[in-house]
């Protein structure tokens, strides 16, 4: 675990948002996220694992009233979340947290998003209670859960659905080509992360027996391909 926060500290963290937040299957994973979670509907959402921001800003745009809190493990995140914050002219309470222990009340948030997180955690079980602890009874959450090892075959296919989505969108070959050339030493950055031993990987069945024994319903989960997640979402009863 020490090895994974030095990694995002140091080398995830500054090159995020110039790599994998610019990919359209990311983007269109976070509108789903956030679309599961009915943000207009609340008053409070609680981001696990802000990382570097984007899912805070994206959630304080669709719904400016929310009140915001977010917590990760790294400090360099939540220094760039604070500054996209900012800038974005968001406010929002963001702490230095392990999502296995979180200092809050039982049932004081609203909604909880906690996407791409449990790839790198010890213990998901333990961050999945969490997440319902916190929640109020009829809050939802949504979360992502890795299907199998991330691995270069995972970066093959994000690679391969950005040039599908740009060609769809009638962007110019030569260009995209040589963007994505042009990424290729930053993207080589990742392979720690892609190549690193994976501990847990979940079926469908196995994501749900996650939340056999919590109080929640209507529980969802659909794939996506590209990323090999499992989106997942539900009520706190």
């Amino acid at each position: 675990m020490r090895f994974v926060q030095l990694y995002f500290d140091h080398v995830y963290n500054p090159i995020y948002d110039t790599t994998t937040a610019t990919l359209s299957r990311y983007r269109l994973l976070q509108a789903k996220c956030l679309d599961l979670l009915a943000l207009q509907d609340a008053r409070s959402l609680l981001c696990v694992g802000l990382g570097t921001g984007n899912e805070a800003v994206a959630a304080l745009k669709a719904a400016p009233h929310l009140r915001l809190t977010g917590v990760d493990f790294s400090p360099s995140a939540l220094a760039r979340s604070r500054a996209k914050l900012r800038r974005a002219g968001g406010k929002a309470e963001l702490s230095l947290m392990d999502a296995a222990a979180l200092r809050f009340p039982d049932r004081c948030f609203d909604r909880v998003l906690c996407m791409h997180v449990l790839d790198f955690v010890d213990e998901v079980d333990a961050v999945v209670r969490e997440i319902v602890r916190v929640l109020r009874p009829g809050g939802r959450f949504a979360l992502t859960l890795p299907t199998r090892p991330e691995g270069s075959a995972m970066g093959a296919a994000l690679a391969r659905d950005q040039v599908k989505t740009a060609l769809r969108s009638g962007g110019n070959p030569l260009l995209l080509i040589t963007e994505l050339l042009l990424m290729l030493p930053l993207g080589m950055l990742y392979l720690p992360l892609l190549l690193r031993p994976q501990k847990h990987s979940f079926s469908s069945q196995q994501a749900r027996l996650l939340f056999a024994e919590l109080p929640v319903s209507e529980l969802h989960i659909e794939e996506e391909q590209a990323y090999q997640d499992l989106i997942m979402s539900g009520l706190k009863t």
